[in-house]
């Protein structure tokens, strides 16, 4: 091989190493970038659902916090004892309490929008399952205050109402728990 072409064959060489070299570098540069702009978008949904997810445990929780006054005291046993009770629970008056009742259940039902705007699937559902629960509740309510009864009927409608405050704050505990592990996810499972 004489000396012309050698020096052309090295140069070819190093010309195509170094493009190789180029086209990996720019390769690695953007997989890098997007690396990077998924962490970023990651971080930006992570930071909007925890707003919405606190949102939605605080409507719940005001919600609980209405209805649990009425039930710090044993089940009353007629109509008068129960409009004594709503008072002393710092009730202005039946109206009041139902109006309020609802306004809550529908700000609950608002912020569940944003929480399935938010998503994930799992935290949707149970955000659903609550609003069920609040809205179990609010009926409840309206059961005992509407409805007149006396002793045994009383009672039971009272309690299930009670029952249903329950319920609801095992089902807010169980948003929590999904909306932790929605919020703990950072993309490296599958």
């Amino acid at each position: 091989m004489d000396a012309g072409l050698a020096a052309v064959l090295g140069a070819l060489a190093g010309a195509v190493a170094t493009t190789a070299a180029a086209l990996a570098t720019g390769w690695s540069a953007r997989e890098q970038a997007k690396i990077t702009a998924r962490g970023e978008h990651r971080r930006q949904r992570r930071d909007a659902r925890q707003a919405v997810y606190e949102e939605f445990i605080a409507t719940v929780r005001e919600q609980m916090a209405h209805a649990s006054p009425l039930f710090e005291e044993s089940p009353p046993e007629d109509q008068e004892e129960l409009d004594r009770h709503l008072q002393s629970s710092g009730v202005r008056d039946s109206a009041s309490l139902l109006t309020d009742a609802y306004r809550l259940h529908t700000d609950a039902l608002k912020v569940l929008t944003r929480v399935q705007l938010a998503g994930p699937k799992d935290v949707t559902t149970t955000a659903k399952s609550v609003c069920n629960r609040s809205f179990a509740l609010t009926s409840s309510l309206v059961s005992l205050i509407s409805t007149p009864r006396e002793g045994d009927a009383l009672r039971r409608s009272f309690r299930q109402a009670e029952e249903r405050l329950l319920k609801l704050d095992m089902g807010l505990d169980a948003f929590i728990d999904a909306a932790q592990a929605a919020l703990d996810d950072d993309g490296t499972t599958v």
